[in-house]
């Protein structure tokens, strides 16, 4: 056991000693800094002058919604947000108005999920609407919410148990929600998915020389006659490939959720998802939500690497199993397939790069299999557990049965 651990060390020094590696993971890192405080550079101008920063903004917003911290959000305090908007002059630009600053301000949130849950495809409801609010439309609120909602899922291709197993959940949401300040955790859920597609280029970078930079350089002649070289060593890569991939990704989860709690404060993690996402069904908190995303993250990025060792092991240059890593990446992004092909739909979902979309994971639209109704925050990471599975040992037999020349 070793010496699978002294193979194991080596495969990372040569993987880590290699000065473009370390300059990638640095980079990585000073990118998830910048992608955590990129909202807070610049600030809002007013007649060409600037009238406060971005920083600045944040920090007086932040103080404001701690004001609030743990009201419900029912009738009495829509209606006490709406007629704080009231005193606000019409104009088309009201953010330096005193009226904003001084009575406003402080339930913007409120106006935001407001306007989230009481625009139509007919009708953008803006600061006007707020502004005439009547009592009977607060206290609908959130029977229009559900109304939405049944109609939503209603509209969705999936069979009748699945939609009533939705609009089950959906009733478990604890009404009214109760207001908290979320911006560090709506902040990670944001650049979430930009971090883990940059995890999962740079972990296809380092270990896609880990079987063919030996065809490369002759060194496989010897690795598969020498003692170990059939078994031990080839064990000793595929780990180093896995778990080089789990620690790059959450090196990188941790930093950016570090910096986006240290940053906006640490509020936020036991409040319903519904004060960020207002529609979703899932009666989860801002917490569970980001566990769930990162989760689904790190197993994505488990099966890129897994392909990209599957690759590795077949194909006799390094630069060959980066290009089509990088397409099976990248290629998604620009590509889009409606929830009405609800098969095709899935699959799509299934691609790494889905997966770690945070809209992906907490998808109204689930999964069905033979009678059984699953979560995509369920079935992602375990699809991803089993495609490792499966092609971890093709690599292995790929490297051990390949022909030496």
């Amino acid at each position: 056991m070793r010496s699978f651990w002294r193979l194991v060390g080596y495969e990372y020094k040569k993987i880590l000693l290699k000065k473009s590696v370390t300059v990638a993971l640095l980079l990585a890192i000073i990118a998830c800094v910048l992608s955590v405080w990129g909202t807070l550079y610049g600030g809002n101008y007013v007649n060409g002058e600037k009238y406060e920063s971005y920083y600045e903004a944040m920090i007086k917003d932040r103080a404001y919604a701690r004001t609030l911290a743990g009201r419900e959000i029912d009738s009495g305090l829509i209606m006490e947000a709406s007629q704080a908007f009231e005193k606000i002059p019409s104009r088309d630009y009201y953010f330096d108005a005193p009226e904003y600053q001084a009575f406003a301000r402080r339930y913007n949130e409120i106006y935001n999920i407001s306007r989230q849950m009481l625009s139509t495809q007919a009708h953008r409801f803006n600061v006007d609407d707020f502004q005439t609010l009547t009592e009977e439309q607060a206290q609908r609120f959130y029977i229009v919410r559900r109304d939405k909602q049944v109609q939503t899922v209603e509209e969705t291709g999936m069979s009748r148990t699945a939609k009533e197993k939705m609009l089950a959940l959906d009733s478990e949401i604890k009404t009214p929600f109760a207001f908290s300040y979320t911006e560090g955790y709506t902040r990670f859920f944001c650049i979430m998915y930009t971090n883990g597609l940059m995890a999962a280029f740079i972990l296809a970078v380092c270990i896609a020389p880990i079987f063919s930079g030996e065809y490369a350089t002759g060194v496989d002649q010897i690795i598969l006659t020498s003692k170990h070289g059939k078994r031990r060593i080839i064990q000793a890569k595929l780990f180093t490939g896995f778990s080089l991939s789990a620690a790059i990704y959450l090196v990188l989860t941790l930093i950016t959720y570090s910096i986006s709690m240290l940053t906006f404060g640490l509020d936020g993690r036991n409040a319903p998802l519904q004060l960020f996402y207002p529609m979703s069904p899932y009666p989860v908190t801002m917490g569970q939500t980001a566990w769930m995303v990162s989760v689904s993250g790190f197993f994505a990025c488990l099966m890129t690497a897994a392909i990209t060792m599957l690759l590795s092991a077949k194909l006799k240059s390094a630069y060959r199993v980066i290009i089509p890593v990088t397409l099976l990446l990248v290629a998604p992004t620009f590509l889009s397939v409606s929830s009405d092909r609800i098969v095709l739909y899935n699959l799509f979902r299934l691609l790494p790069v889905q997966m770690m979309n945070f809209g992906s994971v907490i998808n109204i639209i689930q999964y069905e299999l033979f009678g059984l109704i699953f979560g995509a925050y369920v079935v992602l990471p375990l699809f991803a557990a089993a495609v490792c599975i499966l092609l971890a040992p093709l690599a292995y037999r790929f490297f051990k049965y390949h022909q030496i020349t």
